[in-house]
């Protein structure tokens, strides 16, 4: 899975890096432990085929929810399953987006400890998330304003992930950006190939700092070594 990232780049960076042409999103400040419910960036088309750099809210609310209680639950969309689960159907037919981070955490279990471990991409660049994106309403106040949320998607482990865990984000190469954010409408089977875990060399990872535990730490000082 996918639970807690990094995202420090700033926005102008990442419209850049992404070739985004159409900034939306505030600039949320660097920080170095993302969680479930929080605003992030998100680069995705729109009808109109432009790519912008926006925010979503990190855990998806399908749009026949009757409250958007539920999305905290739905931070993550397994890929071998993402077709067939209703909540994110719709979302994987044409409306998918890249979701920018620095790095993510996993924990190792030992015995009663969970020791973080902050997994970047070897050559230092941003890594991009295959993500999902949905609009909600509540359906009793159809003129409010909608509330966009997202999901990461995720897959088995590469080599470098397996011996911390058995799931990590699926990470999008730059050649496969275009592909993913087309918002004409695709199958399952269409996309499979694009959901396959990175080479195992790829990535690299290091542990941290316990205090990446406590979601409400924060500051650069997480990426001490343990």
């Amino acid at each position: 899975m996918c639970g807690r990232y990094v995202a420090a780049t700033p926005p102008d960076q990442l419209a850049e890096l992404f070739g985004v042409t159409d900034v939306r999103a505030e600039d949320l400040g660097p920080r170095w432990n993302v969680a479930p419910t929080l605003d992030v960036y998100s680069v995705a088309e729109g009808s109109d085929g432009e790519r912008r750099l926006g925010a979503f809210r990190w855990g998806l609310v399908p749009w026949f929810a009757t409250d958007a209680g539920g999305g905290a639950k739905m931070i993550n969309a397994r890929a071998e399953t993402v077709g067939e689960k209703p909540a994110f159907r719709r979302a994987l037919e044409r409306r998918r987006c890249l979701l920018p981070a620095d790095g993510f955490y996993e924990w190792l279990r030992t015995g009663k400890e969970r020791l973080p471990h902050l997994f970047t991409a070897a050559d230092g660049s941003v890594l991009a998330f295959a993500g999902l994106w949905e609009v909600w309403r509540p359906k009793d106040d159809p003129d409010a304003e909608p509330l966009r949320t997202c999901a990461i998607i995720t897959t088995r482990a590469n080599g470098t992930m397996r011996p911390i865990h058995d799931r990590m984000p699926v990470v999008l190469s730059p050649e496969a950006w275009e592909r993913w954010l087309d918002r004409a409408p695709a199958r399952p089977a269409d996309l499979a190939d694009l959901l396959e875990p990175p080479p195992d060399d790829f990535l690299v990872s290091r542990p941290v700092s316990m205090r990446v535990n406590n979601v409400k730490n924060e500051g650069a000082d997480l990426l001490n070594s343990a």
